[in-house]
């Protein structure tokens, strides 16, 4: 390594000089992501998969291109601090759409399953998204004002900040998981936790924009056949659903679990200053987030084939109440 580089990498915020074609991929597969799910949200009339799905696709896009700035200007702070910013926040806006796909899922297979009604199982955990949301937001925002001083001031009490907002999201992942965990046992073994009042189908369709969540699910679940298993088909569109939902919260775990240790161990720590730890940990497990929620997309596996759309009543009533 010649001197030149070596000092380079002495002043550069990250410990490290950002590698361009890592960078670059990053943008292209991000960028490619986003514009998929915008036009997957426009065809399918999801507009609530802007400001979650969207909205972090974006974010995630902004850091990485912001990445590759640095690795022509390693020792700037502007594209450092915003992609410090935009790649903290980007998987919150991701975990609250899995909140509201699983309140569908609930609905489908049965509200009498789960603790809460699908609305404020929705409603709960995306409040304490958008709290965690904020909270790194704060945290990100302290760290930046504390290196931009003259002399530049020690940022470990933003990166604290930030580490709250993440450990906060991730306790709320881990609570979201288990209640999801326990409807999926409960309606494979038949053990509502409250019983549904009997409903007749009702013949106006219209009637399920003014009634509330509860009684318009109770009424859908009493229409359908019973089946067996997890209350679906192996194979059908509603498992795969699930498996999607599983398989996205595994991946912002594991990129939430390396944030949390990347965090403790402080702004000049090994792990933070090590760019194969980011690329790997972070980045990698996003990308394959976002992506496999366009295989296995809501759009597809959660439309009915007759009846109004997910969007106009499922999600449509957790928008208006949030």
């Amino acid at each position: 390594m010649d001197p030149t580089t070596q000092e380079l990498i002495d002043n550069s915020p990250y410990g490290y000089i950002p590698t361009l074609y890592v960078c670059g991929i990053y943008v292209a597969l991000f960028g490619l992501a986003t514009l998929l799910h915008t036009v997957l949200a426009v065809r399918f009339r999801l507009w609530w998969m802007f400001p979650t799905l969207v909205a972090g696709g974006l974010c995630e896009t902004i850091g990485w291109a912001a990445r590759v700035w640095s690795s022509q200007a390693p020792d700037s702070l502007h594209p450092f601090i915003m992609q410090m910013t935009t790649t903290i926040i980007a998987p919150s806006f991701m975990t609250a759409a899995n909140f509201l796909i699983l309140g569908i899922i609930i609905s489908r297979l049965g509200p009498q399953y789960s603790r809460l009604s699908p609305k404020w199982y929705s409603i709960v955990f995306i409040v304490a998204d958008l709290g965690a949301l904020i909270i790194q937001a704060v945290g990100g925002a302290t760290a930046a004002s504390a290196v931009q001083k003259v002399p530049p001031a020690n940022p470990d009490n933003g990166a604290h900040i930030m580490l709250g907002g993440i450990f906060f999201q991730i306790v709320a992942m881990t609570v979201y998981a288990v209640l999801a965990v326990e409807v999926f046992i409960r309606v494979r073994m038949d053990r509502p936790v409250r019983q549904l009042a009997p409903v007749e189908p009702s013949s106006k369709s219209a009637a399920s924009l003014n009634g509330s969540v509860d009684s318009i699910e109770a009424e859908k679940f009493a229409m359908k056949p019973k089946t067996t298993g997890f209350g679906f088909a192996k194979g059908s569109k509603l498992s795969l659903m699930i498996l999607s939902l599983g398989l996205t919260t595994v991946l912002i775990y594991i990129r939430g679990i390396y944030r949390t240790v990347e965090l403790i161990g402080g702004w000049n720590g090994a792990i933070i200053t090590t760019e194969i730890y980011f690329n790997v940990l972070d980045a990698l497990p996003i990308t394959l987030a976002m992506f496999t929620m366009i295989v296995l997309h809501p759009g597809w596996l959660l439309k009915e084939t007759s009846g109004p759309s997910v969007s106009q009543t499922e999600v449509g009533s957790v928008d208006s109440a949030v």
